[in-house]
Formats: structure tokens, sequence, C-alpha cells
């Protein structure tokens, strides 16, 4: 209970960023979405060749379970550490925009392709191999995102008018970036062996 009021403070006093984030991933989202319609016929085929072998994979269930859940953490793991970082830097937070504006795209773009290439089974594949892991995702996306601002804020202000010693926060930024890492673990399980069941009963 106390956690949750916690967030909920937390959520409202950094509304407006939230709010910012939230709309970058969204425009990320759509420009991904609208790039689709601007792709050669060679990049589609061979998109469409890799969504193939994918899907054949599923069915055969040749795809390393542990591979897959290893680079799926080890992806978002990156983004984590790279945005941890920016916040330690006083230009960390339009690179940190940037990021966020990438996840969109690449969500968007991924999605975009296969409605449109697959028509009902790319909505379906989308749904059942996309869409369970980044319920986790997107969320941790823009919660470490504004607390990656937010340090890049302070440590810009010169800490000016904090209570809180450089030290001690810093060390408070970095737990709280290690907590988000073990979160993505879960999104991480999700994607390697929950997303592909889902999806070897559609195929």
């Amino acid at each position: 209970m106390k956690l949750r009021r916690k967030l909920k403070q937390h959520v409202i006093e950094n509304r407006w960023q939230y709010l910012l984030i939230t709309l970058i991933f969204i425009f990320g989202v759509f420009i991904g979405d609208y790039k689709v319609m601007g792709l050669a016929g060679g990049v589609k085929s061979h998109l469409l060749s890799l969504i193939d072998d994918f899907l054949k994979g599923g069915i055969n269930a040749d795809l390393d379970k542990q591979v897959i859940f290893f680079n799926s953490f080890l992806n978002q793991a990156k983004s984590i550490i790279a945005v941890w970082f920016l916040g330690l830097t006083v230009i960390g937070m339009p690179i940190i925009l940037g990021v966020v504006f990438y996840k969109g795209f690449s969500l968007g773009f991924t999605i975009a392709f296969l409605v449109q290439e697959r028509a009902v089974s790319g909505v379906l594949i989308s749904i059942l191999s996309i869409l369970p892991q980044n319920l986790v995702y997107i969320p941790l996306v823009i919660i470490w995102s504004v607390v990656g601002i937010n340090f890049s804020v302070y440590i810009a202000r010169g800490r000016a008018g904090s209570a809180v010693s450089l030290g001690r926060a810093l060390v408070s930024y970095t737990l709280l970036m290690t907590v988000f890492l073990l979160i993505v673990l879960v999104g991480a399980f999700i994607e390697a062996y929950l997303s592909p069941w889902f999806l070897s009963l559609f195929v």
C-alpha cells in the first residue's frame, strides 16, 4: 500500500515528464507505421523471408529459448544502461528522448509491416508474439526514461535546491535502474517462453 502511494505520488509529481515521454513514444510509433509504406520491394521480400523463418522456427521448436531469453534481456538491458549513463550527463535529456522515439519507431514499424503484409494473420501475430512482452517493456521504457531525465536535470542544475547529496542521489538512481533490470527479466521470460507458445497455438 505504501509503495502504491509512493508510485502515485511520483507520477503526479512528474506528470509533465510522463506526458512528454509518452507523446514522443507514440510519435515514434506513428512514424514507424508511416515508414512501412515507403519500403522498396526487395526490402519487403527480405523482411517477409525473415518472418517466415521465424514462424517456421516456432512451429518446429528449433529456436533455443534460452538464447532468445538472453538476447531479449540483453537488448533491453543495453537501453537501460544507456539511459542510466545518459542521466549522468548534462546533455543526456535529448538523447534519452531519442532512445524513446527509436523504441516507439521499432514497435510501430514491426506491427505495421506485419499488418500490411499479412493482414488479419499479421494482427494475430502482433497480438500473440509482440504484445505480451511489450506490456512489460513499454511502461518500463517510459518510467526509466523519466527517471533518467530527472537525474540529468538534477546534474544540470548543479543539485541546486536539493537536500540530497550527489552520492546518495547516485546510489538511489543506480539502485532504481537495477530494479528495472530485474523487471526486464519478466519481459524476457514472456518473450522467450510464453509468446512463442501463444504463437504456436495460432500457427
